[in-house]
């Protein structure tokens, strides 16, 4: 079944603009100018720079703990979104603009944390047709008129179209817009209370009660959990406690170290460390260790040292994705 982190939101943009959760409008001074006055698309730093903003802003907001096991801290996320943002808008064949990108910003930033967490984004934010068409070679979804790329080989696929329900699949951008891919056939995510299991996941936002096979809203820090280990709100930093008996479990705080910061049982108080890296030295009977540093690009990773999005580990190494070699 799928995830209720805030995994997909990442998926979908590694990237987005705005402040807190909730209504945060976006500045826009272009609303006190003459109207007769044109003005210039924003550069690609410009766009990507607001992107960036808007993504790690509304993270911070909306699902904070995400932000911080994903990222480290906010400077970090913005670079590193923007880095993913800018290496997008250099992929040939897509119809994607600079003002695309931070219009998109711009509505994200007053969307709802719900929608957000949902995986509803704004339409100014979904994908827009590009030139290649289905069977050609492409890198990017951007590239493809059906708006999906289906990828066969690391960063390159081919256009296809996306699957209508029951469709097959092998990810959630394969299928028509809202619906997800779950063993491999597109359906329509459950919503609160609608029966749910592997085949039938809940919308991203929610989760799957072990208990009563249900999709459910996670729940907070105190809540008892009864041993269920997807049931607490892992993006507000909250995790049911697999050591205590399921009668009284509860959820409980989990922490987020860097490079270098202690791991395991801290204080009584799991901490995990940055990007899922292994808690170096924490064993059974010492419960705490220490994290290593996140892979720079170029460097090394393994099981235990992983890579900052947008690289990914390929052959050993820290890779950020590249659609150039993709043939049409």
């Amino acid at each position: 079944m799928r995830s209720n982190s805030a995994l997909s939101w990442l998926a979908f943009a590694v990237g987005m603009s705005g402040a807190a959760c909730g209504s945060v409008a976006a500045s826009n001074d272009a609303g006190h100018m003459d109207s007769s006055v044109e003005t210039a698309p924003p550069t690609v730093a410009e766009a990507c720079g607001q992107y960036a903003t808007t993504l790690c802003s509304r993270l911070n907001g909306c699902a904070p703990y995400a932000l911080q096991i994903f990222y480290g801290d906010m400077t970090t996320c913005k670079s590193r979104v923007t880095l993913g943002c800018m290496r997008d808008l250099e992929v040939t064949d897509t119809n994607q603009t600079t003002t695309d990108m931070a219009t998109c910003a711009r509505d994200a930033a007053n969307a709802t944390c719900d929608d957000l967490l949902a995986n509803v984004f704004p339409a100014s934010c979904q994908i827009k047709p590009g030139i290649r068409r289905d069977g050609e070679g492409c890198g990017s979804s951007w590239q493809c008129s059906s708006t999906h790329c289906e990828k066969t080989d690391g960063d390159c696929g081919v256009c296809a179209p996306r699957a209508a329900a029951s469709g097959a699949c092998t990810v959630d951008e394969g299928c028509t817009l809202g619906l997800v891919c779950a063993v491999q056939k597109c359906v329509t995510p459950g919503a609160p209370n609608a029966p749910c299991g592997a085949a039938a996941p809940c919308r991203a936002n929610l989760y799957c009660s072990a208990t009563s096979n249900t999709c459910a809203t996670p729940l907070p820090l105190g809540a008892s959990c009864g041993g269920d280990t997807g049931a607490c709100d892992f993006r507000q930093g909250v995790m049911c406690n697999f050591l205590s008996p399921a009668a009284t479990a509860k959820c409980e705080t989990i922490a987020a170290a860097k490079g270098g910061a202690a791991c395991g049982i801290v204080n009584s108080t799991l901490t995990v460390c940055i990007a899922f890296n292994g808690c170096e030295g924490a064993t059974l009977l010492n419960p705490a260790g220490v994290c290593p540093n996140t892979a720079a690009d170029g460097a090394q990773c393994t099981d235990n040292v992983h890579c900052l999005a947008p690289a990914n580990c390929v052959g050993g190494l820290c890779r950020l994705p590249s659609t150039g070699s993709c043939v049409r």
